[in-house]
């Protein structure tokens, strides 16, 4: 498994108006990626590179992770935290930029998505999806029943989710912090990994290309590792939501998460990266130039093509890629220029939202053709595509009142840069910031540089309300 298709790109800010420069829906459904051509190897994972078989859990468990907030351990972890961890050295060039934030708010609806189960023809709990997959090489039968929810709470990101890294991209250090107990409490580091000592992660597991273990933080063009937690979730006969078995079994974050990366996305065709590519011989390096990082429902990854079984959660409405069911965040999406002038630009990223709550929210882009990056300020972070001009203030996207005359977007930054992105239940948003190491705003610097261990909830206010450029 070299590269993992993204379900859905090309999203856009639904309601817009005012010029619209770039975004659309009429975007192709895998305008940033070729499709992935096979599954992922495995049968459900094996030891971990450190020695260690992995443990096994609850079949149907999406709890929330139990810590103790007095001692900032993990009691479901050993009583154990995350490793003692310096700041890293940023590689940074020219002068500091503004850096900025787009916040996605009112998130979380009640609802359904189409939920997999273990099921036979004529099963009437099979209300979403009833038919039998004929593959060429055998048939399948899919049972699709719908999982209801009643709470707004950040649904359906309050599920069990895995990040998904494909390069190019330069990856520095790794860190997820969860609430140790109560929401309002203190969060502790969950999982964390440093690329100084790539082969010591903290309740991370990683799988990558041929079967890959061991994650050393260059990701060449296409090519594509996955992230979860360490305890393996037991998929076959018996597991809800019912997965057939794949590398990828492994629990995701339930619940509220801020993740914590610094990171650089070099271009693809940068010698120090072209002899770590994915893409085919027949493929030009910059055509599929697309970094992205994503977030997406552990159940939707665990379905044994790691997101790409026709069986899936991804759509309630049959065929197509709607995206409205179960969820994803291209939470920084470069669209790839192989996809055309008018939606490919390896400069400019995008994020965006798709579920049952939102349909398709954000996910601006804008392609070569009407965004040379030479059109912003050199100094600029956060984009407004629409206006060709740079956000002079932190965006805004509410799921409730969606129109906006603004689209706004990323500068891809060559250079290291902080990527922080926080889902937060008991606010209903999901934050995403992009910060120069050398212009760090008070309200980031309780958690970069240092990644403490555990931030008071007041931290995580102060990120919530957090708005670049200021």
């Amino acid at each position: 498994m070299a590269h993992a298709q993204r379900i859905g790109s090309a999203l856009v800010v639904l309601g817009m108006f005012g010029a619209v420069a770039c975004g659309s829906s009429d975007a192709p459904a895998d305008a940033s990626s070729p499709p992935m051509n096979e599954a992922p190897p495995g049968n459900g994972g094996g030891d971990d590179p450190n020695g260690s078989p992995p443990v096994t859990g609850d079949p149907s468990s999406n709890t929330p992770p139990k810590g103790d907030p007095n001692a900032g351990t993990w009691t479901d972890l050993g009583n154990t935290h995350a490793p003692e961890h310096e700041p890293p050295m940023p590689m940074n060039t020219g002068a500091p930029t503004r850096g900025g934030t787009l916040t996605f708010t009112n998130i979380g609806a009640a609802g359904y998505w189409g939920r997999r189960i273990e099921a036979e023809p004529g099963d009437s709990r099979c209300d979403v999806q009833s038919e039998t997959i004929d593959f060429g090489w055998g048939k399948e039968f899919c049972c699709r029943q719908k999982h209801e929810v009643t709470s707004n709470q950040l649904t359906p990101f309050n599920e069990q989710l895995h990040m998904v890294l494909d390069g190019p991209l330069r990856v520095k250090q790794f860190a997820v912090y969860q609430p140790l107990a109560d929401n309002q409490g203190p969060w502790a580091i969950r999982s964390f990994w440093d690329r100084r000592t790539p082969d010591k992660p903290y309740n991370l597991h990683f799988s990558g290309p041929n079967d890959a273990r061991l994650f050393e933080g260059d990701l060449g063009n296409s090519c594509t590792f996955f992230a979860m937690q360490e305890n393996k979730f037991p998929c076959g006969h018996g597991s809800d939501p019912y997965c057939p078995g794949s590398a990828l079994d492994y629990d995701g974050w339930p619940g509220s998460k801020l993740v914590v990366l610094l990171a650089s996305m070099p271009y693809a065709d940068d010698p120090s990266m072209k002899s770590l590519s994915c893409i085919a011989k027949d493929q030009d390096e910059r055509e599929q130039d697309s970094p992205w990082i994503g977030i997406s429902p552990s159940e939707l990854n665990r379905d044994g093509w790691s997101g790409y079984h026709p069986c899936h959660c991804f759509n309630n409405t049959p065929g197509g890629q709607l995206g409205d069911g179960c969820g994803q965040i291209n939470v920084f999406e470069v669209i790839a220029e192989a996809s055309g002038p008018k939606w490919g630009n390896r400069d400019v990223i995008s994020t965006g939202i798709r579920s049952y709550q939102v349909g398709s929210l954000g996910g601006v882009t804008c392609g070569i053709q009407s965004c040379g990056i030479d059109k912003f300020p050199t100094d600029a972070d956060l984009l407004d595509v629409n206006s060709l001009t740079a956000m002079k203030a932190g965006a805004v996207i509410d799921a409730d009142h969606r129109a906006t005359k603004e689209g706004p977007a990323w500068r891809r930054a060559q250079d290291d840069r902080y990527y922080l992105f926080l889902l937060d239940e008991a606010s209903r948003t999901v934050q995403v910031a992009v910060m120069h190491p050398g212009k760090l705003p008070p309200a980031a610097e309780a958690i970069v540089p240092a990644l403490p261990n555990t931030l008071p909830r007041s931290v995580i206010d102060g990120f919530v309300g957090l708005r670049l450029p200021q």
